[in-house]
């Protein structure tokens, strides 16, 4: 079995569908699917591009589907973050959204995942909880490779 590793989407479905395309997947179903390779997604899949809803889409039907294996990116760490309170209990997040300097840095780095999905606060927590699932940002161990994201 051979593998195709994609890192840094960021929100481009149509880029990600046409390197699909290119390296020989095919789409059916709605599951993209390689006669022979899986995908490894190295993270990233949010943040910058205008089709932040469609990537994760297209990203989670072929890792759910089995035709991909994925790991988390300091992107998906920063949205985990962003949507989980700070346990100290003072009314912010892991992420801060209410810090003089860093609550709004923090929420440009992160607007356009944002702007997509915090009008769907029920999908929002669903996809959040997704990126909960994949490995952390370590070595996924595969016999004979190491896939990361390195942050």
């Amino acid at each position: 079995m051979a593998f195709d590793l994609i890192g840094d989407i960021h929100g481009q479905a149509d880029k990600l569908e046409a390197l699909l395309a290119r390296l020989g997947y095919r789409q059916s179903h709605g599951l993209w699917r390689h006669p022979s390779n899986i995908v490894i997604f190295l993270g990233d899949f949010i943040d910058r591009g205008s089709q932040q809803l469609r990537t994760l889409e297209i990203a989670r039907r072929i890792v759910e589907g089995g035709a991909a294996l994925a790991v988390t990116g300091n992107h998906e760490l920063n949205a985990i973050a962003w949507a989980t309170p700070d346990p100290r209990g003072n009314g912010d997040f892991l992420r801060p959204h209410f810090h003089l300097l860093r609550g709004l840095k923090n929420r440009r780095q992160h607007a356009r995942f944002l702007g997509e999905l915090e009008p769907r606060p029920t999908l929002y927590r669903e996809l959040i909880g997704w990126f909960m699932t994949l490995p952390l940002p370590l070595p996924l161990e595969l016999p004979g490779l190491r896939a990361v994201h390195a942050c």
